[in-house]
């Protein structure tokens, strides 16, 4: 094995039996993007991010014993989507070892936070694959440390959506939240999407990202900061 890989395992506080998989959780679909029958991180991303809401689903039940079951998820949303993932991700300096086309790196696509998301929940399905449920909680936990502090410290700048939910049901306002595409290109594997956000008929923000959620959250922070400032 790669011995950089060994010091992504120090890292991530894990040892694999089949190291296999730990390459594969790495491997970006732009690094075989020129022969698809060979394995990217995709699919181990999709088991990883369920894998990882089962995880914290549970430690929260655990955490907050009096919170109703849509409070729990409001805190889980907190957790899984965005920023606290690729702050993990970079944390374990997952971006160091990152396989990707030459073309993306150039365009520091291992910096990229939906990138660096995909590759953190990837490594969860890889170590669920090798070593079980356990062996992922007890990683997965030592990551995110203590739940309740690390929460109050993430949830006012890492749910914009919700928040500008809040905000509008609070006031009472009928009109609906929608969000449009503005702009889309790039390739299937380097999107590039820009969207408004628009109540009623105004366009209150707008957001870039290289997924529509990204560009949706940054939207909605646009818009939240537009409102506030007009209070």
């Amino acid at each position: 094995m790669n011995i950089k890989l060994d010091e992504l395992e120090k890292n991530i506080g894990y040892s694999f039996q089949n190291k296999n998989l730990l390459t594969q959780a790495l491997t970006h679909p732009s690094f075989n993007e020129h022969d698809r029958s060979k394995p990217d991180n995709q699919r181990m991303e999709f088991l990883g991010d369920s894998i990882l809401s089962a995880i914290l689903s549970e430690a929260l039940y655990i955490s907050f014993p009096e919170e109703d079951e849509g409070s729990l998820s409001r805190k889980r949303a907190v957790f899984i989507r965005g920023s606290p993932l690729a702050k993990i991700a970079k944390e374990l300096k997952v971006d160091n070892f990152l396989f990707m086309s030459v073309a993306e790196l150039k365009n520091s696509g291992n910096q990229r936070s939906s990138t660096l998301e995909d590759a953190t929940e990837a490594i969860i399905g890889a170590i669920f694959i090798d070593g079980g449920i356990n062996e992922a909680k007890k990683c997965v936990l030592n990551w995110f440390g203590d739940l309740p502090k690390k929460l109050v410290e993430e949830q006012h700048s890492y749910n914009p959506k919700g928040q500008l939910q809040e905000l509008f049901h609070e006031k009472s306002q009928m009109d609906k939240i929608q969000y449009r595409i503005s702009k889309e290109n790039g390739p299937p594997h380097k999107k590039h999407f820009e969207i408004d956000l628009i109540v009623g008929k105004k366009t209150l923000g707008s957001g870039v990202g290289s997924t529509k959620k990204e560009a949706e959250e940054e939207a909605a922070k646009q818009a939240l900061i537009n409102l506030k400032s007009k209070q």
